[in-house]
């Protein structure tokens, strides 16, 4: 088996297009599966025409035999799985396609995946989300009491490699970040969403007055870490990644508002919160960091970089990009 050989489901996400760029440049070979055409290239961290690079458009929903015959061809030593439906307010309106992708197709690729000759670890990941709304500090032991469909998705792919692990002695580590954020981020996400209207001077509408608390992490942190966490933890472990600053809603689109020397109350409007969104993740990265790990973009220096991708891909963005458009 070549120890430099992965698989990175779900390519075109935050996650998996960072750590896609991550691997590459530790010249690992990728092979990669999307649903959707390869990211347009302000989208990308990578160069797609990379010679260690190869993508299938395949759909995990319709096309599992597919993506499973050739993973095992592949022969690769990791297999990341950043597929999921992830948007959280929307799975109100159509959970069951949360629950189709989450907790249907991916336990039964996780199943075939464990059928395979060669021997891969699976690198899960997952969300602080399954924890529901907690105030007190979080550890990777505690019990999960999700609060949306998405939440509820996304609870039985990790209990069901959990199992498989104990019963199985299926490999995997299971990774869980905080808020993440930085280049390429699609500009729905709060961040780039924030920036997008302050350069455009349109409004920006904050979710309950954004009093929610959060902790904020570099992409580029998490890529990091995720990386110790696959090439370093025990089979069957999870680890949080996170900072250890935690920010509300509105701090953060008031210190965004400052960078680029506009009034808050002239960006932002005020509606009301989403249904079940949970007021605060605060995660323990005591694990993670027995690693040697630790963030090291701050804030400020991360808000500054994404603020110089939207500066210089402005022109190249589409107004509808600025809203989730949920995909079956």
């Amino acid at each position: 088996m070549n120890k430099k050989r992965a698989v990175v489901l779900g390519v075109n996400s935050f996650s998996g297009n960072a750590y896609t760029n991550f691997l590459l440049k530790k010249d690992y070979k990728i092979l990669s599966f999307s649903r959707s055409d390869i990211e347009k290239n302000y989208y990308l961290r990578f160069d797609k025409s990379n010679k260690n690079f190869k993508f299938y458009k395949k759909d995990i929903n319709k096309d599992l035999r597919f993506i499973i015959e050739t993973i095992k061809k592949f022969k690769p030593s990791f297999i990341i799985n950043s597929a999921a439906q992830s948007m959280v307010g929307e799975s109100w309106q159509n959970p069951e396609d949360w629950l189709k992708t989450n907790s249907y197709s991916l336990p039964i690729f996780y199943n075939e995946i464990f059928k395979l000759d060669t021997k891969s670890r699976i690198v899960h990941i997952s969300t602080p989300e399954v924890y529901g709304d907690n105030k007190n500090k979080i550890y990777e032991n505690d019990i999960y009491h999700p609060s949306t469909p998405y939440a509820l998705s996304r609870v039985t792919a990790d209990q069901y490699l959990k199992i498989m692990n104990k019963f199985k002695k299926l490999d995997y580590v299971s990774v869980r970040a905080a808020n993440v954020y930085g280049e390429c981020q699609k500009l729905y996400r709060i961040i780039p969403k924030t920036i997008f209207a302050c350069l455009s001077n349109e409004k920006l509408f904050l979710h309950g007055g954004g009093k929610s608390i959060r902790s904020f992490i570099h992409i580029d942190d998490v890529s990091s870490a995720t990386y110790s966490a696959m090439t370093k933890g025990k089979s069957g472990e999870i680890f949080h990644i996170t900072t250890e600053k935690m920010v509300s809603i509105r701090s953060l689109v008031q210190m965004i508002c400052n960078k680029l020397n506009k009034d808050f109350k002239s960006i932002v409007k005020i509606t009301e919160d989403r249904v079940g969104k949970d007021s605060s993740y605060n995660l323990s990265n005591r694990k993670i960091k027995k690693f040697g790990w630790k963030p090291k973009i701050e804030l400020s220096e991360g808000l500054d970089r994404v603020i110089e991708w939207i500066q210089n891909n402005k022109s190249n963005f589409k107004k509808n990009e600025l809203n989730y458009r949920h995909k079956k």
